[in-house]
């Protein structure tokens, strides 16, 4: 190992145990979290866990003192401060969302084969709705051809601490739990899918159906606030792009149902849905039957909207500017249109903007925009992929 190697591995670990106990004090207090103990696995090791909020990294933080380099969105390398803080100073890697990542893997071989931790919410997104999401179906193979150990973790209670659609902290309950531990050599005796499968049962949570049975409230000011990142469609009249969160109210501008958001994540008026989980799935439920051609909804838009090119460094640059729509066949924004088939990873980054990944290599974004609902253009991409399998 060259010498500048071994010295930007010193930074990395002072760096992580520097932050470790500079701001571990202040996020336990808010967000009044539990952890458990860091387990006794040789290094190196991989940890897994579900992603709930867009502060994770705290929540893994708090159990592991052994630092570890945290896989992150291309999104946050945007900016070339923060981006060079979070590489060069944290060991962090770099990962394009929706799409496999060749120089990611390599890079995370490199740190294994050094002897250096490494952690993956390979969810890749943090959830609108309380449940954990899904993740690559190749993730099990990923992690055997690893060749080190794994920890899976899950996060609870982070969703009504730090909703992603919502503005900051509210006081609550949070817990960091090591569910389990697996050493290098057990896991080269599974094959993927057996890892995906405790993957997927170690990193599941449903916020709500724990809400349901500890009834723990979260204060903050305004916690309705940003509830339009994740509602897009009214279910008392049916209007797109009306429903907006006020103080504590939800409310739809067309019709004028509204709702309070209580500290226990429920909604309590005239809204059907009781729950932001409940609504999401019914929301998403109308768009498949637009695909269908039983009502519903098949088509988005929005007014005006700005369309952005990743560029290998720096900032991304404008291509295009004007109404966004979208249907079953093409996502277009002013005078660039782009056929569904040729899009191969569609995710959302953040609240609000969208990020796609094209067959001809380019990589394209939405800009961040006040009050824009990112998920109806995802869950209509997810939908359209699953009525074509």
């Amino acid at each position: 190992m060259s010498t500048a190697t071994l010295q930007q591995q010193r930074v990395q670990e002072f760096a992580y145990k520097a932050a470790r106990f500079l701001a571990l004090p202040y996020f336990t207090w808010r967000f009044n979290t539990t952890a458990d103990p860091e387990p006794d696995l040789p290094a190196p090791y991989v940890v897994v866990a579900n992603h709930v909020t867009e502060l994770d990294f705290f929540f893994l933080g708090k159990i592991f003192k052994t630092p570890m380099g945290f896989v992150v969105g291309h999104g946050l390398l945007q900016n070339k401060l923060l981006g060079k803080l979070l590489v060069d100073y944290f060991g962090c890697i770099g990962k394009q969302k929706g799409v496999t990542d060749m120089k990611m893997t390599m890079t995370m071989l490199r740190r294994l084969q050094q002897g250096r931790n490494l952690a993956i919410f390979v969810e890749g997104n943090t959830t609108f709705d309380g449940r954990t999401g899904p993740f690559p179906p190749a993730t099990g193979r990923l992690l055997k051809a690893m060749n080190a150990g794994l920890v899976t973790v899950r996060i609870e209670g982070g969703y009504f601490a730090l909703p992603r659609w919502g503005r900051g902290i509210r006081k609550g309950r949070t817990r960091c739990k090591v569910i389990n531990t697996f050493t290098k050599d057990r896991l080269a005796q599974m094959s993927g899918e057996e890892i995906n499968g405790i993957l997927q049962q170690d990193l599941y949570e449903d916020a709500y159906a724990r809400q349901e049975k500890e009834q723990v409230a979260y204060r903050g000011k305004n916690p309705a606030q940003g509830i339009e990142h994740t509602l897009y469609l009214c279910p008392q009249c049916e209007s797109l792009n009306t429903i907006k969160g006020q103080g504590r109210q939800v409310v739809c501008a067309s019709c004028q149902a509204k709702a309070e958001y209580t500290d226990k994540g429920y909604l309590e008026g005239d809204f059907t849905h009781r729950s932001i989980l409940d609504w999401t799935v019914w929301q998403a439920g109308q768009i498949r039957q637009g695909l269908r051609g039983n009502g519903g909804l098949s088509r988005l838009h929005d007014e005006e909207h700005t369309l952005l090119q990743q560029m290998d460094e720096g900032e991304p640059k404008e291509v295009a500017r004007g109404l966004m729509e979208m249907d079953s066949h093409r996502l277009s924004v002013g005078e660039v249109s782009v056929p569904i088939d040729a899009i191969t990873g569609f995710e959302t980054f953040r609240k609000n903007i969208l990020q796609l990944s094209l067959k001809d290599g380019r990589h394209l974004q939405t800009a961040p925009k006040e009050g824009f609902n990112a998920l109806k253009y995802r869950d209509l991409y997810q939908l359209i992929r699953e009525e074509r399998m």
